[in-house]
C-alpha cells in the first residue's frame, strides 16, 4: 500500500483554479476600480480593467512610479490619497480627480488591508467608484429642494400678506385661513380650525351658505360671487363676497375660498338706495303738494276775489249787514290760507328737527278750557265737543306746544268729517306717568286701505271727496307725538266714524 503524499495532488490543484479564475472574471467585468499595493516592494502590483479604462495606465506601465496616477488628483487632497494609498487600517476617502480626457469626476475609494497569520501586512487592497453622477445628483436636488423651499416662503408670503381672506374648507370644517381670513371673521386660527365652518356665519345666511357649499361640491352650478354676512360672539357684523374652486387638498376633495370684505360697500349701497328713496319721496312730496295746494288755495281766494268783486261794484248800495257779511267770509278765506300755509312751514320745522320737546309742568284741566275756548272762536263747529276730564288734579310734566297741536288737528278733523248734528267726544285722563287722549267722532271713517299711509303728508283720504283739506294734519299729530315720547293708534271702518287713541308721556310735576 503506497503512502499517502504530503503534496497536493494534481486533481485537487486543479480543482483551486476555477474558483481563482472565477474570481479574476469578476473583477475583470465589474465597473468598479480594483487594484493591490504591494508594501514590500511599494508598488502596484495588480489592476482590474475598470481601472485601467479609468486611469488609461495598467500595473506594468506604473512599474517605474507607482505614483503617476496621482498627479491627476487635486493637490489639496494629494497626500489625503496617498495616505490611503499605504493605510494599515480600513478607511474610506472621497476625492476629486482629473481624467485623462480632462473631465473633473469624484471618486470613492476604500482601503482594505490583507495582514498575515503573524498579523504582518501582505498587501492593500482598493476598491473606487466614480460618484460623480451621485453628487452631481444630490447638488441638483439641493438646488432644487431650495428653490422649492424658497418659492414656498415666497408663495405663503404672498398668501399671507394678501387683502383678499384666503380659506379651505373640507368635511365642513376649515383647514387652513390667512391672516386677512381670520381678521374678516376675528378669531384665532385655533378657534376656526375647532368648530365647524356654518358656525361663522350670521343665522339668517345659513341656507343660503350651505346650499351653495353643497352644489360646488355635487359639480352643480354656483354664483361666480355671492355676498353673505358672518358673526363670531360680541364682534360686529361683516358682509363678505366669496369665490371658490374645487381642488384636492393633502389628497382628498375640498374648496378653496377667496374673501373680500364688502361692508362698506354694502353700506354705501343701502345709503344710496336711501337717498334714492328719499328723494323718490321728496319728489312725490312735492307732486302732492302741488296738487293739494293749487286745489285749496283755489277755493278760498275765488271767495276773497268774489266777495272783492262785489264790494268794489254794488258796495256803496250794500246795506252794512251785507257788507258785514261779505268782509267776513274775506277774512274766513284768508284765515284758512293762513292756516294752511302755517301748516306746511310747521311740517317744515319738524322735518328739519327745528322742534324740540321741552316739557314743564302743566295743570291740564285748566289749559283744556283755554284751548277749547280758542277753538270755538275759530270754529263753529266746535260746540258739538263733549270734554270729560279724569285724574289730572294736578301738574303734569308736558309739552304745551307740542300737546297742542295734536288736539287741535284731531278735533278739527273730527269736527271736519263728521256730520253737524253728531256729537265729538274728547276724553282726558291720567293713567300712571301717561296722558291719555281720546277723541271720537261718527263720521265718515277711513277705509283700510288707507290705515298704513294715514300719518303720511298730504295724504287724504280715498272717501273725502270734496272736504277741504291740505293732508298734512296727521303727519304733524304723528311728529308731534313721536317727540313727546308716546304713541297714538286709531281704530275706523267706513261709515262708522273714527277713534283716535294718543298717549303721550306726562308725569306728574
Amino acid at each position: 500500500m503506497s503512502q499517502p503524499s504530503s503534496a497536493p495532488s494534481a486533481p485537487a490543484q486543479a480543482a483551486a483554479l476555477p474558483g481563482e479564475a472565477l474570481l479574476r472574471q469578476i473583477a475583470a467585468n465589474i465597473d468598479v476600480m480594483l487594484w493591490s499595493w504591494d508594501p514590500q516592494s511599494q508598488r502596484i502590483s495588480y489592476t482590474n480593467p475598470a481601472f485601467e479604462r479609468f486611469w488609461g495606465l495598467s500595473a506594468a506601465s506604473m512599474a517605474g512610479d507607482p505614483w503617476q496616477w496621482l498627479a491627476q488628483v487635486d493637490a489639496g487632497e494629494r497626500e489625503r490619497v496617498r495616505s490611503l494609498q499605504t493605510s494599515a487600517t480600513a478607511r474610506t476617502e472621497d476625492y476629486r480627480v482629473k481624467r485623462p480626457n480632462g473631465d473633473i469626476a469624484r471618486l470613492s475609494q476604500r482601503a482594505l488591508p490583507m495582514h498575515g497569520p503573524s498579523g504582518q501586512l501582505l498587501r492593500i487592497i482598493h476598491m473606487a467608484s466614480n460618484i460623480t453622477w451621485q453628487v452631481d445628483t444630490s447638488k441638483q436636488l439641493r438646488v432644487e429642494i431650495d428653490r422649492r423651499t424658497d418659492s414656498e416662503a415666497k408663495y405663503r408670503a404672498v398668501v399671507e400678506n394678501v387683502s383678499e381672506g384666503i380659506l379651505v374648507t373640507a368635511n365642513g370644517r376649515i383647514l387652513y385661513a390667512n391672516p386677512k381670513a381670520l381678521e374678516f371673521t376675528d378669531v384665532d386660527e385655533e378657534t376656526a380650525r375647532s368648530k365647524p365652518f356654518i358656525e361663522f356665519i350670521h343665522p339668517d345666511d345659513h341656507s343660503m351658505v350651505l346650499d351653495n357649499h353643497r352644489r360646488r361640491l355635487n359639480g352643480e352650478p354656483v354664483p361666480e360671487r355671492y355676498q353673505f354676512r358672518v358673526q363670531h360672539g360680541a364682534s360686529p357684523t361683516r358682509w363678505l363676497e366669496i369665490s371658490g374652486v374645487m381642488f384636492e387638498w393633502q389628497g382628498a376633495p375640498a374648496t378653496l375660498n377667496f374673501l373680500s370684505d364688502v361692508t362698506l360697500k354694502r353700506q354705501a349701497e343701502q345709503d344710496m338706495l336711501k337717498a334714492l328713496t328719499h328723494e323718490r319721496e321728496l319728489s312725490e312730496l312735492k307732486s302732492r303738494f302741488v296738487a293739494v295746494a293749487s286745489h285749496e288755495f283755489r277755493t278760498p281766494l275765488a271767495a276773497i276775489l268774489s266777495s272783492v268783486e262785489l264790494l268794489d261794484a254794488y258796495g256803496s248800495s250794500f246795506p252794512a249787514e251785507e257788507r258785514r257779511e261779505l268782509l267776513e267770509q274775506i277774512k274766513t278765506a284768508v284765515a284758512r290760507m293762513s292756516g294752511m300755509v302755517e301748516q306746511v312751514l310747521l311740517t317744515s320745522r319738524l322735518e328739519l328737527g327745528t322742534f324740540r320737546f321741552d316739557a314743564a309742568p302743566l295743570l291740564v284741566p285748566d289749559w283744556l278750557v283755554q284751548m277749547m275756548a280758542e277753538l270755538e272762536h275759530g270754529n263753529r263747529q266746535a260746540a258739538r265737543i263733549s270734554v270729560t276730564c279724569d285724574g289730572l288734579d294736578a301738574p303734569r310734566m308736558a309739552d304745551q306746544q307740542l300737546l297742542r297741536h295734536v288736539v287741535v288737528n284731531l278735533l278739527n278733523n273730527a269736527l271736519k268729517y263728521s256730520d253737524p248734528d253728531t256729537p265729538v267726544q274728547f276724553a282726558v285722563a291720567g293713567v300712571g306717568d301717561d296722558l291719555q287722549l281720546r277723541i271720537s267722532d261718527q263720521g265718515i271713517g277711513i277705509p283700510e286701505a288707507d290705515l298704513p299711509h294715514l300719518f303720511g303728508r298730504f295724504h287724504r283720504g280715498t272717501n273725502v271727496g270734496n272736504i277741504s283739506g291740505t293732508g298734512i294734519g296727521l303727519n304733524i299729530v304723528k311728529e308731534c307725538v313721536d317727540l313727546h315720547q308716546g304713541t297714538i293708534a286709531v281704530n275706523s271702518q267706513p261709515g262708522q266714524g273714527a277713534t283716535f287713541t294718543v298717549r303721550l308721556r306726562a308725569p306728574l310735576a
